[in-house]
């Protein structure tokens, strides 16, 4: 059984870290790419198109419906987050979740943060612990414990925002589950959660 006590503090952790993502503003666009890969049998399987924006392209053991896959799909989709709280690019995470609420929210924070001219100083996310996934069939569950930095919300001015900016945070746990989608050959998140 959960202790809901620490509920409002986790809730507020990742409204952080919703918020962590979006800021920072960088003007620079990267193109990302998903695409499927085609095969006949008897031929030798084509290398895996890329997946992911130019500067921090998915490494090959991400695709793979392993546990070791499944870990480094979920390290590498936290690098996406640190990427996106300088470049408020959401694409890559929307392109790599389905049907996950809290990537969503993170992904539309970005955007919204990106429009009003906000940008972030801080905030970035460490993941300290990450437990061997459990993969059955064509799903894996990873627990994880994370530290974030402190964060500062900035207006458009430049001038701080209390609102979203927060002390640093140490050992915030989450659940990540993932589904395997076989026409990319990849992961794809499905649920987020903090607490």
């Amino acid at each position: 059984m959960r202790d809901h006590r620490n509920g409002l503090i986790h809730a507020a952790l990742g409204c952080i870290l919703l918020a962590t993502v979006t800021l920072t503003g960088c003007s620079e666009q990267h193109e990302t790419r998903i695409t499927s890969p085609t095969s006949s049998a008897g031929e030798t399987p084509p290398e895996l198109p890329p997946i992911g924006p130019e500067d921090i392209l998915m490494p090959e053991e991400a695709r793979e419906k392993t546990p070791d896959g499944a870990e480094s799909f979920v390290r590498y989709y936290f690098d996406l987050v640190n990427r996106m709280s300088t470049t408020l690019d959401a694409r890559p995470l929307r392109q790599l979740s389905a049907d996950c609420q809290g990537c969503d929210r993170i992904a539309s924070n970005a955007e919204l943060s990106a429009r009003s001219g906000y940008r972030y100083e801080g905030g970035e996310i460490t993941l300290t612990e990450v437990a061997p996934p459990l993969v059955t069939g064509d799903q894996a569950e990873v627990t994880l414990r994370l530290d974030q930095t402190a964060l500062a919300v900035l207006d458009a001015s430049g001038a701080r925002l209390e609102r979203g900016s927060s002390d640093a945070f140490v050992g915030v746990p989450a659940d990540v589950t993932l589904a395997w989608d076989p026409t990319s050959t990849s992961w794809r998140m499905t649920s987020l959660t903090f607490g």
